[in-house]
């Protein structure tokens, strides 16, 4: 069919695209407020759960005076199977709201914001470890600091537990998992892209984690801040959130398994 000259036929122009939308993530000041958060969120679940734990198992009853109360509470705070019960139910909170505050940010899943590159098979026991290479250090210079074996809150709650699968599944499942989605997942991602960079960043959440573990000597919290370093480090170069969370684990369960004999 040949074109009409006179009517020729009329092709609309194609619009360019559409620039791609920058993704960011929270920023710094956001980033504190959800860190507050979390952290009200996560003392209120263990609040709750100790408090139905302390008439559960009939150590406090309705009329006790403020005294009773209060032994009663640090006798129950101090249950090697309370305390892994309880820890391990914050899983249920602290993680999908980790995850949650990823997906609310534009353009990115949660997965994605909290860090989950593909991570090559060489770097699980390279980071492994390094990981027990820092436990192994810090035992053998203990001593001379100081330090003298397991802190002795977690040796109470270790020969109190009648089930030590439960103080396991609290202290070296658990505590790994809410730890790092909060500190290597939401609190590195959205201070990462601020001001502070990677090393600003690396510290304070280094410092951050270690502050949640005051009820330890000075050179054990030391130790925290240390190893919080090198778990920020891992983060950075592979990019995912389940590295950190893997020598974590690998930290704390081999030092469970420590305290109880195993």
């Amino acid at each position: 069919m040949t074109e009409d000259p006179y009517h020729p036929t009329f092709t609309a122009p194609i619009p360019p695209p559409l620039p791609l939308e920058e993704r960011t993530a929270w920023n710094a000041w956001w980033t504190w407020l959800w860190a507050i958060s979390l952290f009200l969120l996560w003392q209120i679940v263990l609040t709750v759960g100790m408090i139905i734990a302390l008439f559960a198992t009939g150590a406090v009853k309705v009329g006790d005076g403020t005294r009773e109360l209060a032994k009663a509470a640090m006798d129950i705070a101090m249950d090697g199977d309370v305390v892994g019960v309880l820890a391990f139910s914050t899983i249920f909170f602290i993680c999908p709201l980790c995850w949650l505050i990823g997906h609310l940010r534009n353009g990115w899943t949660g997965w994605e914001y909290l860090g989950q590159a593909k991570v090559r098979w060489w770097q699980w026991p390279l980071w492994g470890v390094i990981t027990i290479a820092c436990s192994i250090v810090f035992s053998l210079i203990a001593p001379y600091l100081g330090i003298e074996g397991p802190d002795p809150s977690m040796t109470q709650m270790a020969d109190s537990t009648q089930f030590p699968i439960l103080l396991y599944l609290g202290v070296g499942i658990a505590a790994p998992l809410v730890e790092e989605f909060m500190f290597r997942g939401v609190l590195y991602r959205g201070w990462r892209e601020s001001r502070l960079g990677l090393w600003g960043t690396i510290l304070l959440t280094s410092f951050c984690w270690a502050a949640l573990h005051l009820q330890y000597p000075f050179v054990t919290i030391g130790y925290i801040f240390t190893l919080g370093l090198v778990l920020g480090i891992a983060r950075e170069k592979t990019g995912s959130l389940w590295v950190p969370i893997w020598m974590h684990a690998l930290n704390n369960g081999l030092a469970t398994l420590s305290m109880l004999g195993m």
